[in-house]
């Protein structure tokens, strides 16, 4: 009986150490299940997170866009302005030339002339008298040639 009974002491203690053994792995192994739960959480989170974070990506991408689209229909405007304003120097550039070219030119002696010419008394010119520019053509005085009394109107040389 005695080796019976160190064959069961043995058995006992090797079981302990066995069952020992075996919680240990329980244990390690329910530690590594609940790390993997925990990670799998975690990486849940993680690709919720990637997933709003892809959402915010592509509205501003979609804003970038319609950004992009606003900003060259912009340009398109600036350039039409652009070519309307480069347009209109060229038009009031040629206009303040004409301007120049205008006053540069001389001004006729034969406005100034009338001007002065209505301002006068029918008596003052010579060879014409109240009553005939009163009544009709004027009489042309002895003093002018044939070829003058063929003035044009407005011509008061031959006075």
């Amino acid at each position: 009986m005695n080796v019976q009974h160190h064959y069961q002491l043995l058995l006992r203690r090797e079981m302990g150490q066995l069952i020992n053994t075996a919680r240990s792995y329980y244990r390690e192994a329910d530690r590594q299940v609940t790390q993997v739960d925990q990670l799998r959480a975690l990486v849940t989170q993680k690709d919720e997170i990637i997933a709003a974070r892809d959402e915010t990506i592509l509205h501003r991408e979609d804003q970038i866009n319609e950004s992009d689209h606003i900003i060259t229909q912009r340009n398109t405007i600036i350039e039409f302005l652009q070519e309307q304003i480069h347009d209109l120097i060229l038009e009031a550039d040629d206009a303040q030339a004409h301007l120049e070219e205008l006053q540069q030119q001389p001004i006729p002696p034969a406005a100034p002339a009338v001007l002065e010419a209505e301002e006068e008394d029918p008596e003052e010119i010579e060879g014409v008298s109240e009553i005939d520019s009163e009544h009709g053509d004027p009489v042309i005085s002895p003093h002018h040639s044939s070829s003058a009394s063929q003035s044009s109107v407005g011509n008061f040389d031959d006075f």
